[in-house]
């Protein structure tokens, strides 16, 4: 469309929908380090076959992170706030990144080391079609359309639909699924996975449906993110050593409490800018393997089971020596475990601790279970989504986009909170949430009707249904951007070498870039990822 580019909508998401929202308490010199900001990026129209602004709102939440990352700099270390460049390319491919990472060339799921190390953590074999495709989208008896979801471990969910374990295709376990589903009310179905089976589902809304909810109504008067302002003691930046690099976090330390995408994704970005982040993982729990190798990039991983007097006593010594922790586990298990807002301060009265779920922290919804593509079809934008592509039916967006983005936001609302714990007796609760974004995003509007006929023109033969799980949509999303964007992927620039020796590789692993550059500031990992428990449960100093 003529006039409108991806930069200048980023520009304008960023400056009008975050930097004058004073809900969010984006200070002052927040917004100064925003005004250096200078969007770049080898293509000004959408690529991504979506109806919904991707770039745009990645590359604006992008670039408050970098602001916000600058402001910290600039008051640590007495400089100017910098020159920042946001690539919104890069800062599209960072919504799939999880999927990006290469060893010699050689896409990393084809590695037969990585393949091992990455099936130690799939405890309950989720790779397997009957196992996996528990999460999908299906039809139900009434005509609705309800997301499945076998989280880590299918179990309970094939109890539920009484799907016994057996070997099948993909196609056979997708018509298994979707018969058993087929039997069953939306309203049912949804009521006893999340009642009675504590699994997570919902029936795939429109946006007009969500918002008409009790908890559409509630979460709709939130904003993009949450914080609640407690006392506690003035806390001054650490101490750094003269070759800092001006890195914004250098010296804070982060535990990583969390498992997945989102949340892992906030503490990700934390660690790029200097943080010292711990993962308290548990080798005796499931992850998704395939996301380790990009999200706990930065990470060192100490195996802790919190149940136990051992694991609870090295967590309580982590949280002490603190500045954030990250939650991103169901709601309520730490506060189960004995760690809850009040106890934590009583450890560490200067504490930021960040909540990150799915439903959002209030209304009836709060307290269930979920993912990413769970949100997607309980706020509509599924169905916006099927809709785009001339189909009657939701399909969940083509990149794990809400969780990366609620990533980013849950990283700029740290930020903001570390620089005002320096200035003030304060410290913060502060909640984010999958739906909270999918709100946020949603509202920031779609594209027009010229805009969306342009990008199904430019993404020819681009198929995907309701039935093709995340991974299906990764992949084929991938193949689009490398057919209607094929020039994206020969940027050297784009991409960085870590080393793989944490996993057992000679070989480097190749990486996603960091979407945006300061002028001074040095951005990096101090650590590359690597297998779970392979760290003491320690700060380094």
């Amino acid at each position: 469309m003529a006039g409108y580019s991806v930069q200048g909508e980023a520009h304008r998401i960023l400056q009008e929908d975050l930097l004058e929202d004073a809900r969010l308490g984006i200070s002052r010199s927040i917004a100064d380090a925003a005004k250096k900001i200078e969007f770049t990026g080898g293509d000004s129209q959408p690529f991504v076959p979506s109806p919904c602004k991707m770039t745009e709102s990645g590359s604006a939440l992008t670039a408050l992170v970098a602001a916000s990352g600058s402001a910290v700099a600039a008051d640590r270390y007495g400089i100017e706030h910098q020159e920042i460049e946001v690539n919104t390319d890069v800062a599209t491919l960072f919504l799939e990144s999880v999927l990006l990472p290469t060893i010699n060339g050689q896409h990393y799921l084809k590695n037969e080391h990585m393949q091992k190390e990455m099936g130690k953590a799939d405890i309950y074999q989720m790779g397997e079609p009957i196992h996996r495709f528990s999460t999908n989208v299906y039809q139900t008896k009434d005509g609705r359309w309800y997301h499945l979801h076998g989280s880590m471990n299918a179990g309970p969910t094939m109890k539920m639909m009484q799907v016994e374990e057996q070997k099948a295709s993909e196609d056979e376990a997708k018509k298994i699924y979707a018969e058993k589903v087929a039997q069953w009310d939306s309203t049912e179905i949804e009521r006893t996975a999340n009642e009675q089976f504590k699994q997570a589902g919902t029936v795939c809304n429109f946006p007009e449906e969500f918002f008409a909810s009790e908890h559409g109504k509630i979460m709709g008067e939130e904003p993009l993110w949450t914080s609640k302002t407690l006392p506690a003691p003035r806390k001054p930046w650490p101490q750094v050593s003269a070759d800092s690099e001006y890195k914004p976090l250098a010296g804070i330390k982060v535990v990583d409490f969390s498992r997945v995408i989102a949340a892992p994704a906030i503490s990700k970005i934390l660690a790029l800018l200097g943080a010292d982040v711990l993962k308290i993982s548990n080798t005796n729990l499931p992850e998704v393997g395939a996301v380790m190798i990009e999200l706990n990039t930065g990470k060192r991983d100490a195996s802790l089971d919190l149940k136990t007097p051992e694991g609870k006593k090295a967590f309580t010594e982590l949280v002490e020596g603190a500045d954030v922790l990250v939650d991103g586990y169901r709601p309520g298990v730490l506060s189960k475990l004995g760690f809850d807002s009040a106890s934590l301060r009583k450890l560490n009265p200067t504490l930021i601790y960040v909540r990150e779920n799915c439903y959002g922290f209030k209304g009836p919804l709060s307290y269930r279970s979920g993912w990413q593509q769970i949100s997607d079809c309980l706020v509509g934008i599924s169905w916006l989504q099927g809709k785009f592509l001339g189909l009657n039916e939701p399909v969940v967006p083509l990149f794990p986009n809400s969780d990366y983005q609620t990533g980013l936001a849950g990283a700029a609302a740290v930020l903001g909170a570390l620089l005002a714990r320096t200035k003030d007796e304060v410290t913060y609760d502060i909640d984010v949430s999958l739906t909270q974004y999918n709100i946020w995003y949603y509202r920031l509007g779609q594209y027009d009707e010229e805009q969306q006929t342009q990008l199904r023109s430019r993404n020819q033969g681009f198929e995907v249904r309701h039935d093709d799980d995340m991974l299906n949509l990764v992949m084929k999303t991938h193949a689009a951007i490398k057919k209607s964007h094929p020039d994206i992927f020969t940027h050297p620039e784009y991409f960085w070498n870590m080393s793989g020796k944490e996993w057992g590789l000679e070989d480097d692993i190749l990486i996603l870039a960091p979407a945006f550059k300061y002028e001074k500031s040095k951005l990096g990992y101090s650590v590359p990822s690597g297998s779970r428990g392979r760290s003491k449960p320690e700060w380094l100093s």
